[in-house]
């Protein structure tokens, strides 16, 4: 594993995060199944269920 990236993800009914090097490595219950996902298939789940994700410095 790499150097993790924070990700926060905002959608109607919650608030989440996931840590990521480039596939999903540890995420919040509510968003479990984004562990194991590249990050272009996060990113285009996210964007298919109208969320929104933004990095944490």
């Amino acid at each position: 594993m790499g150097l993790l990236t924070l990700v926060r993800v905002v959608a109607p009914h919650f608030v989440a995060g996931f840590e990521t090097d480039g596939v999903v490595r540890r995420a919040a219950p509510i968003i479990k199944k984004l562990v194991g996902m590249t990050d272009e298939e996060a990113r285009a789940f996210i964007h298919s269920k109208g969320w929104k994700a933004s990095i944490v410095k």
